[in-house]
């Protein structure tokens, strides 16, 4: 109901409005009562302005209708119009801020169920880098990592690690700040007593992941002594005790580094890389490429140019066996640890950018990497430096042949061995048209990962002779390598896309490159060589790219 204001307060002077920046919660003042109310109101601003400016519990700001307005009821005397607004303009308000953030969750809840479910079928942290970014809600991030936490719980035992290690990888990639993963592991300890209700294992599945982090430096050890606080002193202990149990035995993740450095100590004695990716292929941990890829750049750091092109030719070789995910996010965890690598060797920028421009020359990792590493990684300190310093490489004239003798000519000496092998095998080829010699000799020389090598320079040998017979031979050699086993798929489509990248410089020398290899690319296709789409993206590549106009 609508209520006029008595007469008698009309002597009473004018109250300043208060500081909008203030709300109180709920605000219902019966008219009869608006002056002490209003006094009351008062002294809590003062009270609050006089406080340190930090959020008190209970309280709203200020809708934006009425940011800029004090209210009607704490308006001066000679500005009211007599008649008080009705208190459900108040109500409806905070029902909508309610309603709003009832939203926000509703969404984190969602994202963090897709994101996780995404990532156990697929294990992209690429895309799960994504789906957090576009999610926003930045202060919300602690929930995220709460829900994903809790959602692990309810899978089944095989896949329920998987959810620490989608963490982690957010964190690697800046999607996620470690102060997120520590206050939403805060608030699942915070319901572990709910969690066990249904979740018997939720004690171990938390021991388990509290003991990942700490393993992978995602949150401080000091969280331990809080555990008990947060998860009830019974739990909590439990918790503790099962933590220190693991960090003392080996896990998982541990047993597979001591694997993985025993490998790659005899790789760099024994210098057989096609063993070294066997033995590394039958760890079946997969999920862990990403450490092979760091602990093979750590551990390169402390040896000579030498060593350190061996390990570039092993990266090159296990694109067979682990997916580009885990290269990209093994090097990111080695740009992430730089600081702490650099008190053993000074020198870390300078050979750590080497080893991103070789890789990026080998197509272990895109072209545009260092453009999709954390900005806080490279955007100061060694990481920027670091960044400068692939840049220069790769923008130099003639930067292939240069990044591919970044490790200097000495040390090259076996790839470079190879190549001329490659060359004179293929030239004896075109010359002696011996089929079946050439796929013995490329079996004898015993290196499947230069596979990519043998199909760029039979490529290249027939677009710069020309004719028919020649770019027909091509087809055949290659075909013949495949059938034999000696050339494998990966090694093919890697060898087409090397040809393809090196065209604008063929086509100075071979104004008829384009064609002649547009010419083969077809061939391959038709032979069930190439893929039915590969002749697309060549022609897209070809024009868009390279400004190529093919037949």
């Amino acid at each position: 109901p609508e209520h006029t204001a008595p007469s008698s307060l009309a002597t009473f002077p004018p109250l300043a409005p208060l500081n909008p920046s203030w709300w109180p919660v709920e605000p219902v003042w019966p008219f009869r009562r608006y002056r002490e109310a209003a006094e009351a109101v008062e002294r809590k601003g003062r009270l609050h302005d006089s406080r340190a400016q930090t959020p008190q519990q209970g309280r709203i700001d200020p809708p934006p209708a009425f940011a800029n307005t004090p209210s009607p009821l704490l308006r001066p005397r000679h500005a009211q119009s007599g008649v008080l607004r009705p208190q459900t303009a108040f109500t409806t308000v905070s029902e909508g801020r309610m309603e709003d953030k009832a939203a926000e969750l509703k969404r984190i809840h969602a994202t963090a169920a897709l994101v996780l479910e995404e990532y156990v079928k697929c294990q992209s942290s690429t895309d799960a880098t994504v789906s957090v970014d576009e999610m926003g809600f930045p202060e919300h991030r602690p929930e995220f990592v709460q829900r994903v936490i809790s959602a692990s719980m309810q899978r089944v035992e095989a896949e329920r690690g998987l959810g620490p290690q989608l963490l982690s990888s957010l964190v690697m990639r800046g999607a996620l700040e470690p102060s997120d993963v520590e206050a939403g592991l805060e608030v699942a300890l915070n319901n572990m007593e709910e969690a066990q209700k249904t979740a018997p294992h939720a004690v171990d599945y938390a021991a388990h992941a509290i003991a990942f982090f700490l393993e992978d430096k995602v949150v401080p050890e000091t969280i331990l002594k809080y555990v008990p606080t947060l998860a009830g002193d019974e739990l909590g202990q439990k918790i503790v005790s099962k933590v220190t149990t693991q960090l003392q035995l080996p896990l998982p993740i541990t047993k597979f580094k001591s694997a993985v450095r025993e490998i790659v100590d005899e790789y760099f004695v024994g210098g057989e890389v096609k063993s070294a990716i066997e033995q590394l292929s039958d760890l079946k941990e997969a999920r862990y490429g990403y450490e092979v890829v760091k602990r093979v750049l750590v551990m390169s750091l402390e040896k000579k140019d030498a060593e350190r092109e061996m390990a570039s030719v092993l990266l090159s070789g296990l694109t067979r066996v682990y997916g580009s995910e885990q290269f990209f996010e093994g090097f990111i965890r080695t740009l992430r640890g730089i600081d702490d690598l650099a008190l053993d060797t000074p020198n870390v920028c300078h050979v750590l950018a080497n080893f991103v421009a070789r890789a990026i020359a080998d197509d272990v990792l895109p072209p545009v990497f260092i453009s999709l590493v954390p900005k806080r990684i490279v955007e100061s300190g060694r990481g920027k430096e670091v960044s400068a310093l692939v840049h220069g490489l790769l923008d130099q004239h003639g930067s292939s042949a240069r990044i591919m003798n970044v490790w200097g000519v000495g040390s090259r000496r076996s790839v470079s061995e190879l190549k001329e092998s490659v060359s004179a095998l293929v030239e004896e080829y075109y010359v002696e048209g011996e089929l079946e010699e050439a796929v013995r000799c490329v079996r004898e020389l015993g290196v499947p990962h230069f596979g990519h090598e043998v199909v760029k320079r039979a490529v290249y040998g027939a677009v710069e002779r020309g004719g028919d017979g020649t770019l027909e031979k091509a087809c055949l050699l290659i075909t013949a390598l495949v059938k034999a086993g000696v050339l494998e798929g990966a090694e093919l489509t890697k060898g087409m896309s090397r040809a393809l990248r090196g065209l604008p410089d063929l086509c100075l020398d071979v104004p008829q490159a384009a064609e002649r290899m547009d010419r083969v690319i077809a061939q391959g296709v038709r032979e069930g060589l190439l893929a039915e789409g590969f002749k697309e993206r060549f022609d897209e590549m070809a024009g868009s790219v390279h400004g190529i106009k093919v037949a």
